[in-house]
């Protein structure tokens, strides 16, 4: 009877169980990329420009817009002044609204504006554009009071609305312009002749959906773009300022700055030249004196006594000493200086104590308990050579083979001490302790 294999493949159940956490993740992504997308096509179909005929923000005027259309006026939008013109096809029975906030067209521009219609509405102008468009208006920023209820004019449209409120830009008229609504010296709408063109200066705050349905702020705005049957609403956009040429870096440059920079490169190469490193090769100088080792060691006493620098003078013996005793007692050169001490303590027989005293503890207060001190170190080194019974030289090094140790000890010339005092004449053995070291 045969045994019947298990079955190890995967059910189209148990597949779908392991792969719910995938299928899941891609749901949601599909969700999230609809969401955006709609999100996307929703803004594509307005705009968010300040002003702009299809933007339902509180700065958008969408309102206006609707309404002026439901009054059977034909609004266009245009984005560029090539498309203004285009979109003003009967000037005579044409209104433009130009709403420049950003300043994209210049001063020839804007007068070019004046020709695409019979009445231009200047929304929130600027200095530079009012003194293009409209020689006798001037801006004067925002007012104190910002609602008026005397329209103060002859305009139609003013006449109409009766009322204004929250005004956030004031003019003033000079010449023969005509302030309507005002606000103390201060006019909530100016309106002059150019040429055959009339132009009505007048804040953003009153046409925007925020503000519109505040006094009699709508019927003041479809008076004003409502007169005719086509209204070209008109926002200049950066097409506009390329379109005009936009300034070379060569234009935008101040005057100075070229000089300048001439003087900055002019100013490193000099200081390179006069500060740089000269190249050449290595010249080898001999010294003009040749001073004897006597001399530097008088030299060297002399400033240790200057500057009472007993500890350092001491410490320079010191180290001289436990080379050469460690030298003597056969031990390498890298070996502690209590080894050192341990066998310069057991071939002379001094007590621990005293050799590591002389050799690395005791601090001289005076300049005559820093003499004692090299005195034992002397007569320390002095013992271990003897205790080892080697001959050595004035250096305090292994004298040659043959050569036998002075009898009685030779004596040699005074030498100044470490302190700068002379020392005692003593014997090559024990002068060693200094000329080695120096």
């Amino acid at each position: 009877m045969t045994a019947t294999a298990p079955v190890l493949s995967s059910t189209p159940r148990q597949s779908l169980r392991r792969a719910r956490g995938w299928i899941v993740l891609i749901v949601i992504l599909l969700v999230g990329a609809g969401i955006a997308t709609a999100i996307q096509l929703s803004l594509a179909t307005s705009t968010l420009d300040p002003m702009g005929a299809d933007n339902p923000a509180p700065q958008g005027a969408q309102a206006l817009a609707r309404v002026l259309q439901e009054h059977g006026v034909d609004v266009r939008t245009a984005s560029t002044l090539e498309a203004a013109r285009q979109a003003a096809s009967e000037r005579d029975d044409t209104t433009v609204l130009l709403s420049d906030p950003s300043g994209f067209l210049d001063a020839a521009q804007s007068r070019t504006v004046l020709g695409l219609g019979v009445d231009v509405v200047a929304v929130g102008p600027g200095f530079a554009q009012l003194q293009a468009i409209a020689p006798d208006v001037r801006l004067a920023g925002h007012p104190v009071r910002t609602a008026s209820s005397t329209p103060g004019c002859d305009v139609a449209a003013a006449d109409r609305a009766e009322s204004v409120a929250g005004v956030d830009t004031a003019f003033r008229v000079t010449g023969d312009a005509v302030g309507c609504f005002p606000l103390g010296s201060l006019y909530a709408l100016a309106q002059a002749r150019s040429g055959d063109t009339t132009v009505s200066a007048v804040g953003a705050a009153i046409l925007e959906n925020d503000g519109i349905q505040k006094a009699g702020n709508a019927a003041l705005a479809i008076g004003l773009l409502g007169s005719h049957r086509t209204l070209v609403w008109y926002l200049p956009s950066a097409a506009d300022a390329t379109a005009s040429g936009v300034p070379t870096i060569a234009e935008l440059t101040p005057g100075w700055l070229t000089p300048a920079i001439i003087l900055l490169i002019a100013v490193v190469v000099a200081a390179a030249i006069w500060r740089g490193r000269r190249f050449g090769p290595l010249v080898v100088e001999d010294l003009p004196v040749v001073i004897r080792a006597s001399e530097t060691i008088d030299g060297r006493a002399q400033l240790y006594r200057r500057a009472s620098a007993r500890s350092h003078a001491l410490d320079a013996l010191r180290v001289g000493a436990l080379r050469r005793i460690g030298r003597l007692c056969g031990l390498p050169p890298n070996a502690y200086v209590d080894q050192i001490v341990i066998a310069a303590a057991g071939l002379t027989g001094r007590p621990l104590v005293d050799v590591r005293e002389a050799l690395v503890d005791s601090t001289p207060g005076t300049d005559a308990e820093a003499l004692a001190t090299a005195s034992v170190l002397e007569d320390l080194e002095h013992e271990v050579r003897l205790a080892v019974g080697g001959a050595t030289d004035t250096l305090g090094r292994p004298a040659p083979e043959g050569t036998e140790p002075p009898a009685g000890g030779a004596q040699t010339p005074p030498v100044a001490g470490p302190l700068g005092s002379p020392a005692t004449p003593t014997n090559t053995t024990r002068t060693s302790a200094y000329s080695d070291e120096e």
